[in-house]
């Protein structure tokens, strides 16, 4: 049978996170985001995986050419991508702005992970170097073919101009109007 501290101990749930830091980072940065991430009860923190410099990274689109480090952990104590991120810029003298913090599961962390897959997997070739560009031939949509098309377009626009839906609605009567009205000039009169 087993024990309490045993049952307790295969209880312990962790909760992972990704953190991104865009730009260089200062030389005391890792030892700052460890000891942040004590209050969370980090239990792994991996060092920091650099990129390369990039023109747009993906997690940072407002920056432009930086480099941006990934450090991943296991937190014990749960918390929110948000809290963590606000956290963590006060903590470590970053803004937030250059500070994501996301979860491993995140629709936009599978995303990229397929986007990176499927770039290794196949090299992209341009159709403009291919003899055969594929897909159907749109011959008929361009020039002389297109211009017929055109001038009948342009035939039922206009016939659907010529119905004016206020031609059919009533006039009304104006006999109480007098055609004096608004005739003398307020001053001077």
């Amino acid at each position: 049978m087993k024990t309490f501290i045993d049952i307790l101990n295969e209880s312990k749930k962790v909760y992972p996170f990704k953190i991104g830091v865009a730009g260089e980072l200062p030389q005391e940065f890792s030892d700052k985001l460890e000891t942040a991430l004590q209050k969370f009860g980090v239990s792994n923190l991996t060092n920091g995986k650099k990129t390369p410099i990039q023109e747009r990274p993906l997690d940072f689109p407002q920056l432009h050419n930086t480099e941006v480090t990934y450090f991943e952990t296991d937190l014990s104590y749960p918390t929110t991508p948000q809290v963590l991120r606000s956290y963590l810029a006060s903590i470590c003298d970053v803004h937030e702005s250059y500070i994501t913090v996301r979860r491993p599961n995140e629709p936009l962390e599978m995303y990229q992970e397929e986007f990176a897959n499927h770039s290794k997997q196949e090299e992209y070739e341009t159709l403009l170097t291919q003899q055969d560009m594929g897909g159907e031939s749109a011959q008929h949509n361009v020039g002389d073919n297109r211009v017929m098309d055109l001038l009948k377009e342009l035939e039922t626009a206009r016939k659907e101009r010529e119905h004016d839906p206020a031609a059919a609605a009533p006039v009304g009567d104006s006999k109480d109007i007098a055609n004096n009205a608004n005739s003398k000039s307020p001053i001077g009169s």
